[in-house]
C-alpha cells in the first residue's frame, strides 16, 4: 500500500514562532528543522506500523530550503519524493496523510496563509486551504491531519476528516505546543498508525467539479497582466476568477495566484541550504526579511481581499 505523506513545517508539534520556517534564519536550523524531521519520521513510521508497505513524502513547505526533510533521517520504507500533488493520480497513491498543517489566510491562526502570504482562494462560496488543494488534487481517501488546532476549525467540505491538533494558536506570530516532545511524537506515531487502519472507514473527499476558483490578493491590481495570462479574469480591484471543469484545472492557476501574491515579498527573500550559508547571507536583507515577516503576523488581515492592502508591512519597510 503507497501512502502519500504530505509535509507542510507552520503546524509541527513543537514549533513556537515563525523564524523557525525560513531557512535564513539560524532558528531554522537550531530548533525548526530537527522538529519538522522529528514529526515526520514519527508520522512516517506510524503510517508503516498500520500497513503501508510505502511512505512517499512530499516535502510540500517553502521555507527557503529545497530539502526541509532530510532523507538520512526517514525510516526504512519511506523515502522522499518531489512530485507535484496534480500528479499523484498516475503514481499508484492509495491514501493521503497530512502532516504539519495550518489555517488558512485571513483565519486567525498562527502564521495563517493559504500556500503563500497574502493570498486567499475559494471555490464556489468556500473558502479553502492547503489541506483542500492538495487532497482534490491527489483524489485519494485523506486519512488524517496533525497541525494547528485552528486549521481543525476551518475545515469546511473536509470536516470529518481524522484531526490530531499538535498546536496551539496563542497569536499569529506564537503556538504553544498541545504535547510534550516525546508525547507529542508518540501521539503522532499513534494517530497515523490507527489512521491507516481506518482506511476503509477513511473519507473521500469530493473533488470540485463545474465550479468557479476564485482568488484575491492585496497586490491583485498590480498583477492583472500576469493572472491574466494564466487563465485568470478580472473580478475586482484585486479579486479574479476562472471556471473549473476539474480541479485539474487549477494547476496553472493556482500557479500563477502564488507567483503574483508573493512578488511583493520575493526581493527580499533570502534561502539558504546550510547553517553556515544562512550565517553567510547579508545581515542587513535578512533583518528586513525578518522585519516584514513580523509585520505580516502582527497587521490584522481579512479574510477575503476587495481592495488593496499592505499585509506585509512594506509601506513602512524596507530599511527603516
Amino acid at each position: 500500500m503507497r501512502v502519500v505523506l504530505s509535509v507542510d513545517m507552520e503546524g509541527v508539534s513543537q514549533l513556537r514562532g515563525p523564524y523557525e520556517t525560513f531557512a535564513c534564519r539560524p532558528e531554522y536550523w537550531q530548533t525548526g528543522k530537527p522538529r519538522i524531521e522529528a514529526d515526520t519520521v514519527a508520522a512516517a513510521e506510524g503510517l508503516i506500523q498500520g500497513g503501508a508497505s510505502e511512505v512517499i513524502i512530499l516535502d510540500n513547505h517553502g521555507g527557503g530550503n529545497p530539502m526541509n526533510v532530510s532523507a538520512q533521517c526517514l525510516p526504512t520504507a519511506a523515502r522522499l519524493e518531489t512530485w507535484n500533488v496534480f500528479d499523484l493520480p498516475s503514481k499508484g497513491v492509495d491514501a493521503m496523510f497530512q502532516l504539519g498543517y495550518h489555517s488558512r489566510g485571513g483565519g486567525g491562526g498562527f502564521i495563517a496563509h493559504t500556500y503563500v502570504p497574502g493570498l486567499r482562494l475559494r471555490v464556489g462560496d468556500e473558502p479553502i486551504s492547503e489541506s483542500h488543494g492538495r487532497v482534490w488534487a491527489a483524489r485519494v481517501p485523506l486519512i488524517g491531519i496533525v497541525g494547528n488546532d485552528t486549521h481543525e476549525q476551518q475545515l469546511e467540505s473536509l470536516t470529518g476528516t481524522p484531526y490530531l491538533v499538535v498546536q496551539h494558536t496563542v497569536s499569529a506570530d506564537v503556538a504553544e505546543p498541545a504535547f510534550g516532545r516525546d508525547e507529542g511524537l508518540e501521539a503522532i506515531r499513534s494517530f497515523a498508525r490507527s489512521a491507516l487502519g481506518d482506511l476503509a472507514a477513511a473519507p473521500r473527499p469530493a473533488v470540485p467539479a463545474e465550479t468557479v476558483f476564485a482568488a484575491s490578493m492585496p497586490n491583485g491590481a498590480e498583477q492583472s497582466k500576469a493572472m491574466e495570462a494564466a487563465g485568470w479574469r478580472r473580478a475586482g480591484d484585486v479579486e479574479y476568477a476562472a471556471d473549473l471543469v476539474a480541479w485539474s484545472d487549477a494547476r496553472p492557476l493556482l500557479a500563477a495566484a502564488m507567483t503574483a501574491a508573493l512578488a511583493p515579498l520575493v526581493p527580499y527573500f533570502d534561502g539558504a541550504t546550510s547553517a553556515a550559508a544562512a550565517a553567510a547571507l547579508d545581515p542587513a536583507r535578512v533583518a528586513t526579511f525578518s522585519a516584514l515577516i513580523e509585520r505580516w503576523c502582527k497587521t490584522p488581515a481579512p479574510e477575503w481581499y476587495t481592495s488593496a492592502g499592505d499585509e506585509f508591512g512594506l509601506a513602512a519597510a524596507p530599511g527603516d
